[in-house]
């Protein structure tokens, strides 16, 4: 059954990748596609045993899930397409969602969903049932996601980027430039909120305080994870270092927090070490800062979201996919001073008040009491220590100025 397995398996990017010190390549990173099969029978047949001995394990933790089966179908249906249009060189018109992670890109992402499929599958209501204070169990979100065929249908058809988080390869910036979307957060906060929400993609920390601190094992249920609700400087200086630099990371083609697939099934597996499926997590240059800021400035993006500005980034969006703007009642920032909201450069998620020219409008938020408590001592901790994220808010910075200077 379900519940009667270690592993959740619901990862949509597990992947037996080689050992070896190299980054990922795309096919490599690409749960389900025709080359990753390839690769990964070519590797069980000449690889050494022991290899092929730890790979099959890890798989086998994970895999036996019966959502996993669904994810790796769902993803495996579409990325056909994804991968040969970009290696023949061509274009996708597909819009391209990337998803940082956090609490507040998901909830975007489904919301570029419902604005696209909503006639075709009823997402808004499944994640209406199932809000938590703005978040949604992972496990049963990916039930109704992933796991569920026509929902893969619809997304296939619309959307060209893998569901969930995923760094961005150099071959789908070149296939979508312009038609790119993404949810940026303020780092200090990204960093505050990953904490909380049980050391996103930092697998390494995952595993040292157990699997009820990975959100896809079963034992997992939001705000139960003690050592992320409990935040002590140690581990806020740790977790941020583990992260930093994210968002810059995850625009290079970099795995935010050496989250590769092979870590990530690892961690969620519970190997006893992770020492050879896991690699540091990358620090970028300053080029890399550079081409990061770059997609923003160049083109590369029809939507860029903030998440101090929801409702206005959701505005944008559903102009992007529906066609639909903004009417005069529903002016820039009003939704926000309704709620008590200046229309300024806040760090925190914004609030949206009832509107219902941007309804079906997914729940989104930052969790229970006890969560937002933890997320404020990281942020205060994060300040005591001076800790800044200077990479990633240098791409803020460039998304805030994107984000002004672009109307609907």
């Amino acid at each position: 059954s379900l519940t009667s397995v270690k592993g959740r398996g619901v990862f949509n990017h597990i992947a037996s990748m080689d050992s070896s010190a190299h980054p990922p390549t795309e096919t490599e990173a690409l749960l389900g596609s025709p080359e990753a099969a390839t690769m990964r029978r070519s590797r069980d047949t000449n690889g050494d045993a022991k290899r092929v001995r730890w790979i099959v394990h890890s798989i086998a933790a994970i895999a036996t899930v019966a959502v996993a089966l669904a994810v790796f179908g769902s993803d495996a249906r579409g990325w056909a397409t994804r991968v040969m249009r970009p290696t023949m060189g061509g274009t996708d018109p597909r819009p391209f969602i990337v998803d940082f992670g956090d609490s507040v890109s998901p909830s975007f992402r489904h919301q570029a969903y419902v604005y696209r499929c909503q006639d075709d599958y009823d997402l808004h209501t499944k994640l209406t049932e199932m809000n938590h204070h703005g978040m949604f169990d992972y496990y049963k979100e990916t039930q109704v996601t992933v796991g569920e065929p026509n929902f893969g249908k619809c997304y296939n058809k619309h959307f060209s980027s893998s569901f969930g988080t995923k760094p961005v390869f150099n071959s789908e910036m070149k296939a979508h430039k312009g038609k790119m979307i993404g949810m940026f957060r303020m780092p200090a906060q990204k960093i505050a909120a990953g904490f909380v929400n049980a050391f996103e993609s930092c697998p390494r920390m995952q595993h040292e305080h157990g699997v009820q601190c990975n959100p896809a094992h079963q034992s997992y249920a939001i705000g139960s994870c003690a050592a992320a609700v409990n935040p002590t400087p140690e581990n806020v200086e740790k977790y941020f270092n583990c992260v930093k630099g994210c968002q810059v990371n995850m625009l290079n083609g970099n795995f935010c927090g050496g989250a590769n697939p092979k870590c990530v099934a690892a961690a969620l597996a519970d190997m006893p070490n992770l020492d050879a499926a896991c690699e540091s997590p990358h620090s970028a240059d300053e080029k890399e800062i550079q081409n990061a800021i770059s997609k923003i400035t160049d083109g590369h993006f029809a939507v860029v979201g903030l998440a101090e500005k929801y409702a206005d980034s959701v505005r944008k969006l559903r102009k992007y996919l529906t066609g639909a703007g903004a009417d005069a009642a529903a002016a820039v920032g009003a939704f926000e001073k309704a709620n008590g909201k200046a229309n300024g450069h806040k760090d925190k998620v914004a609030k949206v008040g009832i509107g219902r020219e941007l309804e079906p409008l997914v729940p989104f938020g930052e969790g229970p009491d006890v969560m937002k408590a933890a997320e404020a001592k990281v942020a205060e901790i994060l300040r005591q220590k001076g800790l800044r994220d200077i990479a990633d808010e240098r791409l803020h910075s460039a998304a805030y100025d994107w984000f002004d200077k672009h109307g609907w």
